[in-house]
């Protein structure tokens, strides 16, 4: 019995070995750039540029550093940026609306080939889907590809 409680607790510093063992591996986000003013002892500790930034906010849409509010690097390497409050996307919410869902688009002609399972999908026939066509004055043989979501609105390209 005293054999098993030696092995037990001999088990629990091994473990607690190993946690602390990989914990030293990661590492923890780190700020970059707060309220729009780069964090250099940061920067300079972790090898991160200015370019860098610039580099991650370019990714997100975001061409001018004067929009950033916020930069961090993460644990992975990444850099996650926010934007300034005057700078970020508009949503819907923000205009108190509510966007209608538009659901899968499905393909229900594509080159030449009209897909009739799709088409079944998404309650069109053949000559229906034909008529609409001919009432927005477009021609079959002028389409490449015809692509109806699960609200009905069609795409002819």
């Amino acid at each position: 019995m005293d054999a098993l409680y030696i092995l037990l607790f001999a088990l629990v510093i091994i473990l607690q070995i190993v946690i602390i063992i990989g914990s030293l591996g990661r590492k923890k986000p780190e700020i970059l750039m707060r309220e729009g003013v780069f964090a250099t002892e940061n920067m300079k500790k972790r090898r991160v540029s200015a370019a860098d930034i610039m580099a991650a906010a370019r990714k997100k849409g975001y061409f001018n550093i004067a929009d950033i509010d916020t930069a961090v690097l993460e644990s992975d390497g990444s850099i996650s940026i926010l934007p300034a409050a005057q700078k970020r996307r508009l949503e819907p919410k923000d205009f108190n609306f509510s966007p209608v869902r538009e659901g899968m688009g499905y393909p229900v002609y594509q080159n030449g080939v009209f897909l009739f399972d799709n088409l079944k999908s998404v309650g069109f026939t053949e000559q229906k889907l034909a008529e609409f066509l001919r009432e927005r004055g477009y021609e079959l043989r002028d389409t490449e590809l015809i692509v109806i979501n699960e609200n009905g609105r069609v795409s002819v390209f």
